[in-house]
Formats: C-alpha cells, structure tokens, sequence
C-alpha cells in the first residue's frame, strides 16, 4: 500500500491494489486520527446461488480507517459488477452493486461478539471486501422487472392430450435445452 499525509485534515491516503493488509500502527497513536485508502483490487469469482462477481473487473471503492479506543474501525463501499441467469427466462444478466463496509477491529476481542480482533496493528481488509461483495451479489436475479419468462416463440408451451393423440403421433413435447440436465433424474424414475 503507497500511502501520502493531508496535513489540513489530518487523514492520510492510501490505495489498496494487490496486498490488503494496511499497517494502523501510527494510526492508532491518537484517538480520533482518519486514514482514507481506495480499494481496487480482483478477487476470484465468487458465488451466491444464479449470480457470480466478474473475475476480470476490478473491485473499486474506499474505506475510511479510524482510531478508536482499543483499535479503529473501518467504513466505506465497494463497488463491482456481476453477471448470472435471469431467475424467469435464464437469460444472462449483468449489473453493477456498491455494498458497504462497516467493521470494528478491536485488541481483545471478545471471542463471541461480532467484533474483528486487532492484531500486531494490521487489518487485513481482503476478508471485507471478499464478504461485502458476496452480500452484494442478488441471490435471485432478474433481466428486467417485468420478465415473463422463457420467449414463448423459442420454447412454445405445448400440453399433449392422450385422448385426442393420433396413432403414430410422438408424444414427446420440445424441450428447453437449458434444463435438459435434468433428463437423469426422468430416466431414473421411470
């Protein structure tokens, strides 16, 4: 991390690129003292159910670092893009999120509590954006608000009746290739 001092309001830059573990130390000398480091960083892709982070866009935002008594907290956004499969029609869909990140590192943690612990004055700040972007990513995505699901004129709805069906007529209906995985478990069960 590259790090440069504001002197008129006592916070302190610095960029997060490849390594995510800031150094509090000096920070945490006074009570009250700010440091604003910008995150731009790519993680693998991660997963939440239909949707995935985009490994080869960047992961951008800033976190403000601040002392308090026993440790600093840490706050700020994030912002990332993602891509998944439209929950109705699976089509693909992509988007943009900001998700935020609020975290208290303390020396002494209480094991139980939802406080980080402060250790050798170092946050690692790769854990908060790694959770922020997986809090982020929608679990049931949508190509638009008003989707009506699969394109009615490449995947026709058809209804076979066994009354009316003619000798020699198939009764296979088209199936939509995108479920056709699914053709194990009918093969098993009959």
């Amino acid at each position: 991390m590259s790090a440069d001092s504001d002197p008129e309001s006592g916070t302190t830059r610095g960029r997060i690129t490849r390594h995510a573990t800031v150094s509090v130390a000096e920070l945490r000398r006074r009570l009250g003292e700010r440091m604003a480091v910008v995150v731009d960083m790519t993680l693998p892709p991660l997963t939440v159910v239909a949707s995935h982070s985009i490994e080869t866009e960047p992961i951008t935002g800033s976190v403000v670092i601040e002392s308090i008594e026993r440790g600093v907290t840490v706050y700020g956004s994030v912002r990332f893009q993602w891509a998944g499969e439209c929950r109705r029609c699976l089509d693909e869909v992509t988007g943009t999120v900001t998700s935020e990140i609020d975290e208290i590192f303390q020396v002494g943690a209480p094991p139980d509590s939802d406080l980080v612990e402060l250790t050798e004055d170092k946050v690692d700040l790769l854990p908060l954006v790694r959770d922020a972007v997986l809090a982020g990513l929608p679990l049931a995505p949508l190509c638009r608000n008003d989707c009506e699901g699969p394109d009615p004129e490449r995947y026709p709805t058809l209804v076979a009746d066994d009354d009316e069906q003619d000798e020699g007529e198939s009764t296979e209906l088209p199936i939509d290739p995108r479920w056709a995985g699914l053709d194990v478990w009918r093969s098993e069960d009959s």
